[in-house]
């Protein structure tokens, strides 16, 4: 029974782990934090409540404790990165809120404010952002620390988008 319990724990905190993202693509911290937090409380709450054979009432009350803690949590983790970009590139974050494709600097700026690599990749790929990077350029992005997972995905965005066939003429 401890295995279950540890299985479901494990996968419980795997689910949790993947971010959450909005219609529109984005990454959620808050519905992310909500699901990890409800994941982890009702593992929890299932393997206290089996000590007194209330699995079952433990598992949700440990759920529900879980699921408002962490969003409180991944909303205020949120809120601190979006005060962060503000500080540093207000225009990155008008972008961003926009889905306007992102710039070179864009790209800088989220990697200074402690953005996740998942989270750039997530608004370059909303954004459908294409970049034909030149050798200076992807050192430059080196250089300032943007992570070699999102230059190779930024060095990868023409074959992702390529740009639309042209409308097809019809001559009778």
């Amino acid at each position: 029974m401890k295995h279950l319990h540890l299985i479901g724990c494990g996968l419980a905190i795997l689910i949790g782990a993947a971010a959450c993202e909005t219609p529109s693509g984005r990454t959620d911290y808050t519905g992310g934090g909500a699901l990890t937090g409800a994941a982890v409380g009702a593992g929890t709450g299932a393997i206290i409540g089996s000590a007194t054979r209330h699995a079952g009432e433990g598992a949700l009350i440990g759920g529900a404790v879980g699921a408002l803690s962490g969003a409180i949590i991944g909303s205020a983790i949120q809120q601190s990165q979006r005060e962060r970009i503000q500080e540093q590139s207000p225009q990155t974050l008008a972008r961003v809120d926009r889905g306007q494709p992102l710039t070179l600097a864009d790209v800088k700026a989220l990697t200074k404010a402690g953005v996740s690599d998942e989270v750039i990749i997530s608004q370059i790929r909303t954004s459908r952002t294409v970049y034909r990077l030149a050798a200076n350029e992807i050192i430059e992005l080196h250089d300032a620390g943007v992570s070699n997972k999102v230059i190779d995905f930024m060095v990868n965005t023409p074959s992702l988008y390529p740009p639309p066939a042209p409308p097809r003429r019809y001559y009778y």
